[in-house]
């Protein structure tokens, strides 16, 4: 499967699940309680994680590498060589005023802290948003407010809180957007 170019050595790759270190990660970030919400912990004060169960779901639909495009696809970052974070985007959703897609992301614990997710997100958002085929209206990602290190993220790659997107003013998640421009 080919790399696709973000910024130096980081660079990010379709989901395979025939790849040792895609499988690796995968595990590990499932394994990870800042990362995967476990449906035996929900309790409020023992929920820690925010993304699905990763090393089960990934692999539930593989058409995604049946073709060439960033949306409705699951990635694996590196850097270099080494995994070092996940990306999933949505297909495109529609409204009727708008298309858009959806954006999930995490990293390994040793990988925080350092850029690599904003540099993610920064480039990918703007190429699909850039995309004359695309013509999407804007990319988006539900964060829980919970989770300050992910807001710092999105915001730091161009997102901003769209609170008319979030299904109540109790919601649960924040929803974040970066509009074309």
């Amino acid at each position: 499967m080919e790399f696709y170019p973000i910024k130096g050595q980081l660079q990010m790759k379709k989901v395979e699940p025939t790849n040792e270190k895609d499988l690796w990660l995968l595990h590990h970030l499932t394994m990870d309680e800042d990362v995967y919400l476990n449906p035996l912990k929900v309790e409020a004060e023992e929920r820690q994680g925010f993304l699905w169960n990763l090393e089960e779901e990934t692999f539930l639909n593989l058409g995604y590498l049946e073709h060439d495009e960033l949306y409705g696809s699951a990635f694996s970052i590196y850097y270099g060589d080494f995994p070092i974070g996940f990306l999933d985007i949505s297909g495109i959703l529609y409204t009727p005023n708008s298309s858009y897609v959806d954006f999930s992301y995490a990293l390994i614990k040793e990988a925080r802290g350092h850029g690599y997710m904003r540099d993610t997100l920064r480039m990918v958002s703007d190429d699909i948003l850039g995309s004359r085929v695309y013509c999407l209206d804007f990319c988006e990602c539900f964060i829980s407010p919970f989770n300050p290190n992910s807001i710092k993220v999105a915001c730091a790659a161009g997102f901003s809180r769209d609170a008319t997107r979030e299904e109540s003013k109790n919601a649960i998640l924040h929803c974040y957007t970066k509009k074309r421009k």
